[in-house]
């Protein structure tokens, strides 16, 4: 057992390695010892030189002597899952530490075309040498929903996964009528909730919609706006050569 404990120790080690650094683990092959096989398959081997226990599994995988490896890519997704509830798990304690939050959801597109939702927890973290204003992502949310009623049902019901919605002290959204509408907008259904939740709309957000209504003005900015789009219509639905 305790030789399984030391092997996982080191492969939990490499993917937090990984995470920190923002570096795909796997390449386009997962056979060991091949060329293009990975961050992860490659950082295990490059420990195995200095560590005699991972050195003796490594050998014993890559010479198909065992049928447990602990390498493959569903454990990789299942320890980043493991790791990812963890820090979320924290993330939450600390925010109920504080007692009250902001929240700030904003929805887009995958590359599959699924609307997605990101959960960003606003909040004040307090130590006992520090005071720091902490905003911490805490989770995609899969959208289902268009209507400013059913989304805010969508964020009430991820916020009641670890926190009251009446600690609720700030909401931050985009300038969409589904999301800032004063009666029908998702702000609107949480401030009737939540009558401390203020809404403030996203600056950068309001900056572009007036950038877009100066431009619409003049004819010869509509124009060159409209061959800009129209070329990177192009080149994004083009197959790639």
């Amino acid at each position: 057992m305790k030789k399984w404990r030391d092997i996982l120790k080191v492969i939990v080690d490499a993917i937090l390695f990984c995470a920190k650094n923002n570096l795909a683990l796997r390449g386009s092959t997962e056979v060991i010892g091949e060329q293009n096989s990975g961050i992860f398959l490659n950082l295990i081997e490059l420990i195995s030189l200095y560590y005699p226990l991972v050195a003796e599994h490594f050998a014993s995988v890559k010479a198909k002597k065992t049928t447990t490896s602990y390498f493959s890519p569903q454990i990789q997704n299942e320890l980043i899952e493991l790791l990812g509830q963890k820090v979320r798990n924290k993330i939450l304690s600390n925010v109920r530490e504080a007692k009250y939050y902001s929240v700030l959801f904003d929805r887009t597109p995958d590359a599959s075309h699924k609307e997605q939702m990101t959960q960003i927890i606003r909040y004040v973290h307090i130590t006992e040498e520090t005071c720091t204003i902490e905003e911490s992502f805490v989770d995609f949310i899969k959208s289902h929903e268009k209507t400013g009623k059913d989304l805010a049902a969508e964020i009430t019901e991820k916020l009641e996964d670890g926190l009251s919605i009446s600690d609720c002290r700030g909401q931050g959204y985009d300038n969409g009528a589904n999301m800032s509408g004063k009666y029908n907008g998702v702000q609107a259904h949480i401030h009737s909730l939540n009558e401390f939740a203020r809404f403030v709309p996203c600056a950068a957000h309001t900056l572009n919609l007036v950038g877009v209504h100066a431009a619409e003005v003049s004819p010869l900015m509509i124009t060159f706006f409209g061959k800009v789009q129209a070329i990177f219509n192009f080149f994004s639905s083009s197959t790639l050569r």
